[in-house]
């Protein structure tokens, strides 16, 4: 299969809803190592299949019979599921997996569409914060033109707390555009923010 192709595969499986612990059923407990994110519901048995075999994914639980309970797998976002467990009871073999993969490192494009992700994101977030701040300095300013007294003091405080805060704005980015990321369940690559600082 096709790196292109396997990409958007790991975009669907996280895309999937994700399964909570009352999702578990018969005494399962999610794996205790196991990011919630990782831990998805799925109906579609296809697609299922397909995760297991490309090692996107590993089984947790699955509906026997008329059983009612959720289908659930646990989602590994660099291809080194476990095998699934063959018929005789023995791992299938599957292809070595990439360096990268067994450490669980993200590859030199995963790094690049990554950070350039956070750059977009922080373009955004910037003109977002940096129009709030000129918009409250101006009204301050405005403020302080047409007062006297104790209003003018308490609006010259008001603008200097907006200055600073604007002088800060650097480090709101950046702390802001991870989070927005972080949360972002359609960016596959999101998993790799742990390696960068936000600092």
């Amino acid at each position: 299969m096709a790196e292109s192709d396997r990409r958007r595969l790991l975009e669907r499986a996280l895309a999937l809803p994700t399964a909570s612990p009352s999702d578990f059923a018969g005494g399962r407990r999610p794996p205790g190592d196991a990011l919630p994110e990782h831990l998805k519901r799925i109906n579609d048995t296809a697609l299922r299949t397909k995760l297991v075999e490309t090692h996107i994914a590993e089984g947790l639980q699955s509906p026997k019979g008329p059983q009612k309970i959720a289908s659930i797998v646990r989602i590994y976002p660099a291809f080194d599921a476990p095998p699934k467990a063959t018929a005789n009871g023995r791992k299938a073999s599957r292809p070595a997996p990439r360096a990268s993969a067994r450490r669980g490192l993200p590859t030199l494009e995963e790094m690049e569409r990554l950070i350039a992700r956070v750059r977009e994101v922080e373009r955004e977030v910037a003109g977002e914060l940096a129009q709030r701040v000129d918009q409250q300095i101006a009204a301050l300013k405005r403020t302080i033109a047409d007062s006297s007294g104790d209003e003018l003091e308490r609006a010259h405080r008001e603008l200097g707390t907006a200055l600073a805060e604007r002088r800060e704005l650097a480090a709101r980015v950046r702390g802001e555009a991870f989070r927005r990321i972080e949360s972002d369940g359609n960016f596959s690559s999101r998993v790799h923010l742990r390696l960068l600082a936000s600092g």
